[in-house]
């Protein structure tokens, strides 16, 4: 062994005996352990070996940006997901009701919580009878309803192609919806609105907007008959009869409405299903006889043989959209045509966009339902 070497083992044994214990404790009081323990053990390599650190060093500069480039790609993707999601759950919204949703986040950030929003299925709920998954709802006092003999009987609909086929009116034109999604409400929010862009004649113009695209000419009523709600359905008949009469062609009438469920906690019911993924508005087909004190409606079983078959077809396309369809001692003006109805959709408890989302499904089951009728 030559002088040379022997000094430099002196020198490393010098090293690791007295200067790199102290400097190992001076980094770690420092540093953290994992990072001084690096720059320790660079430092030692280098010492040592000089010509090795190099080596070392550009190693883990590799790993580090290796490592910080496949972070950045992950938040990326991340990001993207985040993105991605929000915008499926934005696109199913119509951009007029998400604006007025964002406006609702403001103005009722801090209101009251006056009362429960309880979420329930209806599709069974009071049913007295039912046939093949078709539920009805009999409140008379002198009527049994058999629902196989009324699917067998003949709507009486005949549907001309380029003229106006279908008539949607609100007797009850504020009766209006929630615009937040939440398990309470407030009475900050007032349960009727003349704003047409938030009650249901908005839920009226998603119906004719669908007929229209399927090639059913409609006409949409949107006077307001409720400023009082006494008389409101001598007004709304009375202006029906002259579009009736100016316009013989149309064959469906539709009066538009929503319900109210309360609890005797004040707590609120709003009928709720979820179709393809989102909440939808359970909707209740209302039609009425003569009976008791109801008269002047004779031809009330040709309603009714539409009404049930009109609810089979909804029922058949999406199992629980619908209520039991309520068969009352009622007229509601539903003997001006045959083929007339009230027509129930969600409660005052529901979303102004669950609401609108179920007039869209139920106007493609109506357009393919009169598919047959057209003559």
């Amino acid at each position: 062994m030559n002088k040379r070497t022997n000094l430099h083992e002196k020198i490393v044994e010098y090293l690791i005996k007295s200067i790199i214990p102290v400097t190992l404790v001076f980094a770690l009081v420092i540093g953290g352990f994992e990072s001084s323990l690096n720059r320790i053990l660079s430092a030692t390599v280098y010492m040592i070996c000089p010509e090795k650190v190099f080596d070392f060093l550009k190693t883990q500069e590799q790993n580090k940006n290796g490592t910080e480039e496949i972070n950045k790609e992950s938040i990326r993707a991340e990001n993207t997901e985040s993105v991605i999601t929000s915008a499926n759950i934005n696109s199913v919204i119509p951009n007029d009701i998400q604006k007025l949703v964002v406006e609702a986040e403001k103005k009722y950030a801090n209101s009251s919580n006056d009362g429960k929003i309880i979420s329930a299925d209806y599709s069974k709920q009071n049913a007295t009878s039912e046939y093949n998954g078709i539920y009805l709802r009999n409140t008379t006092l002198n009527h049994e309803i058999n629902i196989e003999e009324y699917l067998n009987k003949q709507v009486q609909a005949f549907i001309t192609e380029n003229k106006p086929a279908v008539l949607i009116y609100h007797t009850h034109t504020s009766e209006t919806y929630e615009l937040l999604d939440r398990d309470f409400y407030t009475n900050e929010r007032d349960i009727r609105s003349d704003n047409a862009k938030e009650n249901v004649v908005r839920v009226g113009e998603e119906i004719c907007k669908v007929l229209e695209e399927n090639g059913y000419k409609t006409i949409h009523d949107k006077t307001v008959y409720d400023e009082s709600l006494n008389g409101a359905y001598d007004r709304s008949r009375e202006n029906i009869s002259k579009i009736l009469k100016d316009n013989p062609s149309i064959q469906i009438v539709l009066d538009v409405h929503r319900d109210s469920i309360y609890q005797k906690d004040n707590s609120k019911i709003k009928t709720v299903t979820e179709i393809d993924g989102r909440k939808a508005a359970q909707i209740m087909l209302i039609t009425g006889c003569e009976d008791g004190n109801v008269t002047g409606f004779p031809n009330w079983q040709k309603n009714l043989t539409f009404a049930v078959n009109l609810q089979e077809k909804l029922t058949s396309d999406n199992k629980t959209l619908t209520r039991p369809l309520m068969f009352c001692s009622r007229k509601y003006n539903m003997d001006l045509v045959p083929c007339a109805l009230s027509v129930e959709i969600g409660t005052d408890a529901n979303t102004l966009s669950e609401a609108v989302y179920s007039a869209e499904l139920f106007a493609n089951s109506l357009a393919n339902f009169l598919e047959e009728y057209k003559i």
